[in-house]
């Protein structure tokens, strides 16, 4: 009975073991463009530089927005728009802050990595409150970011309006 445990000890310790590099990890999911991406869990400092971009954006921060922003930052918006530079961002949200004070809620984000190209990606769920002349509205927002060098290079933004209390229940 004792080698039984022996050996299931030995089983358990050895599927916890971790591969020393990325070559050596196996993913999950698809990326069609390149058949041979996979993806991982990656790591709490991208979360944690994702929610300190989310903090400059509800303080309406327009330098440390920039100084986490890639200089050439790509931005696709819901509606198609795209943003080519930090500059253009700035310009961008100093317009949006004056007219509809947005703030954003974060409901959940998950970092990822691209295997075997070490990419580095933020997932995220936010709901996104303006005010426009005293009216409140509400937009889901999910964000598919990526991270390089500790900057902000490039999102996609993709937004629905949540359902009414009437179709919800």
């Amino acid at each position: 009975m004792k080698n039984i445990w022996i050996l299931v000890v030995v089983f358990a310790l050895g599927s916890c073991a971790t591969p020393s590099s990325d070559t050596e990890l196996k993913g999950v999911g698809f990326f069609t463009p390149d058949p041979e991406s996979t993806f991982v869990t990656g790591s709490d400092e991208i979360t944690d530089l994702w929610t300190k971009y989310l903090d400059a954006h509800n303080n309406q921060d327009l330098e440390a927005i920039k100084s986490m922003s890639a200089d050439s930052i790509y931005i696709l918006g819901p509606d198609g728009s795209e943003t080519r530079t930090k500059e253009q961002q700035s310009a961008l949200l100093e317009q949006w802050f004056a007219a509809a004070n947005p703030k954003w809620d974060a409901n959940w984000a998950m970092p990822y990595k691209s295997l075997p190209g070490g990419e580095e990606w933020i997932i995220s769920g936010h709901a996104v409150t303006e005010t426009v002349e005293g009216e409140e509205s509400v937009t889901l927002q999910m964000i598919d970011g990526e991270i390089k060098d500790g900057k902000v290079h490039q999102f996609f933004v993709y937004a629905a309006k949540p359902p009414s209390r009437d179709t919800a229940e």
